[in-house]
């Protein structure tokens, strides 16, 4: 076998053992009405514990075992959306992400959420993403009925767009505050404001957008509910996943959000 070979046969086994273990936390996570579980990983010991031990002790110990475990502050359901949309916005579409798609199904992440997740992405960190995503979401959802909602989620009214580009891009302004707000963030009795926000603040992260529209979102993930505690443990866990700059280059933004 080529050393190129052995590593991918590494890589397979570490994200198929991430996969058992963290599956068993996460249904107990589900039967616990709230109270954080202590999620047990040994992939990163199992794969990589002769070769790079102290890396697969931060994997396993750190990353899972604290990170993964505060999910009395932020769910496993919310910490798979970051995750999932981190990996996304940063361009990671390899098995890894079906790993955590599937990972977000055993976390309570519905078929239904999960569409939406995916399309609201498509306009955060673009169409060919999104295309290369909804085939392994087909993959881990495909037998899934789809979910009925007898609600009407609350409609955004939005007028940016047309406020700064109405005269100079028109049709823009009108995708903007017609589609992406007037539909797309509009259908959250799907997926919910609070959500939305998450995946919108851990694309752009995970994209490498440390601007003011990140600023402005974060505003906005505090308007829809998201808590001073979720968005701190929203972008520790980001830095494992899309790097610590990124993550150091956020806080500023959050503690000018959330004070402190």
């Amino acid at each position: 076998m080529t050393v190129a070979k052995k590593f991918l046969a590494v890589g397979l086994m570490a994200a198929v053992l991430f996969t058992m273990t963290f599956t068993a936390e996460a249904t107990a996570m589900t039967q616990s009405n709230g109270k954080a579980i202590k999620i047990t990983q040994t992939a990163g010991r199992d794969a990589l514990g002769d070769f790079a031990p102290e890396f697969a002790r931060y994997n396993d110990d750190i990353l899972f075992g604290e990170v993964w475990s505060r999910n009395d502050i932020l769910s496993l359901h919310d910490r798979s959306i970051v995750t999932v949309s981190a990996l996304v916005g940063s361009g990671v579409l390899t098995d890894a992400l079906k790993y955590h798609i599937r990972t977000a199904k055993t976390n309570g992440v519905t078929r239904d959420e999960m569409i939406e997740i995916v399309t609201q992405l498509a306009f955060y960190v673009g169409w060919p993403k999104a295309w290369a995503v909804f085939p392994m979401a087909k993959e881990v959802y495909g037998s899934d009925a789809a979910g009925t909602f007898d609600s009407v989620g609350k409609k955004i009214t939005q007028t940016a767009g047309r406020d700064a580009l109405g005269d100079f891009a028109p049709e823009f302004a009108r995708y903007n505050d017609d589609i992406l707000f007037g539909e797309v963030w509009s259908r959250n009795d799907i997926l919910s404001l609070h959500d939305r926000s998450i995946v919108t603040v851990s694309a752009l992260v995970g994209g490498g957008v440390l601007t003011d529209a990140l600023k402005h979102h974060i505003q906005f993930a505090k308007d829809n509910g998201v808590t001073k505690d979720e968005m701190v443990e929203i972008v520790t866990q980001l830095a494992f996943y899309v790097g610590w700059p990124k993550a150091w280059a956020v806080f500023p933004m959050v503690k000018e959000v959330y004070g402190g």
